[in-house]
């Protein structure tokens, strides 16, 4: 077995100044292995061909595309670090960062009081996200539409408006009353990002896009200090959020507003609303 694999490195090696011709027309080349007639190596038009017991491997030559006008042609797709060597059609930033706030809140279950406890303070409640990669398709050959599709991590937070937080209790989440100097009494949540959008490319770099988001819950927990005190697992959030987007900008600087279709919480468990957010995406 040894001196056949050896026989068949010193036949390939043989052959490897034909075989880097690339597209260059090679006759067909066919040399026998063994007396049998049933295996052989053969060379045609810089494809290697290998038959071994009624099997055959063929071993394809691994061309560069090929170069018109300086542009190659797979050069409208790209896989890129989102904000590094982002393309003219790439509007999802590296970093956004912004404000959320609950849409259409609806406090029906609590009475006035509890309601005033559970709500949040939308000017202390923070948004940011981080997008890793991102896929970049152009849809004409001068790039004015585009698509494109990112994967990364949201970090939400909701303040509470009052000295207070929220407990899973009896089946749903209940206000719970903070005493002391009490700072940072927040909802954080942790979501899996995946953005899709279409692009519209203007003159001076300016551009304008909208899509859809998918979030995937990753983690949640309330917290609050002083003391310092970190809650995990008591939430009743829906797993998965869908919602749409809109980005306006220049440059390597967008404006964005983002809205989930689905309630921030599951129904009948916590106070109803949409999760909103707005803020600034901003390339590196």
């Amino acid at each position: 077995m040894k001196i056949f694999i050896t026989t068949l490195i010193l036949i390939i090696i043989g052959l490897s100044p034909l075989y880097a011709q690339g597209d260059a027309e090679i006759e067909t080349n066919v040399i026998p292995i063994g007396t049998s007639g049933e295996n052989s190596v053969s060379l045609k038009d810089g494809d290697l061909s290998l038959t071994l017991a009624g099997f055959n491997f063929t071993f394809k030559e691994n061309r560069e595309p090929k170069v018109e006008n300086n542009t190659t042609k797979n050069e409208c797709t790209r896989f890129t670090f989102a904000g590094i060597g982002a393309s003219k059609i790439d509007h999802i930033a590296l970093f956004e960062v912004g404000v959320n706030m609950l849409a259409n809140p609806d406090y029906s279950m609590y009475s006035p009081e509890e309601a005033a406890m559970m709500a949040f303070a939308n000017r202390k409640s923070g948004y940011f996200a981080i997008n890793l990669l991102t896929m970049n398709v152009a849809l004409d050959k001068r790039q004015r539409f585009g698509f494109e599709m990112g994967f990364g991590f949201t970090f939400d937070t909701f303040s509470f408006a009052e000295k207070s937080t929220m407990r899973y209790i009896n089946g749903m989440m209940r206000p719970v009353a903070l005493d002391g100097d009490i700072r940072h009494s927040q909802l954080s949540i942790n979501y899996i990002h995946m953005p899709a959008l279409i692009n519209w490319n203007f003159r001076s770099k300016f551009f304008i896009a909208a899509g859809v988001n998918i979030d995937i819950l990753m983690a949640s927990r309330v917290r609050y200090r002083k003391p310092n005190t970190v809650i995990r697992g008591e939430n009743t959030l829906n797993p998965i959020q869908l919602g749409a987007t809109a980005r306006l900008g220049w440059g390597k600087l967008y404006g964005f507003v983002n809205y989930s279709f689905m309630e921030m919480f599951k129904k009948g468990t916590a106070p109803g609303g949409n999760r909103l957010s707005a803020g600034m995406g901003l390339f590196f």
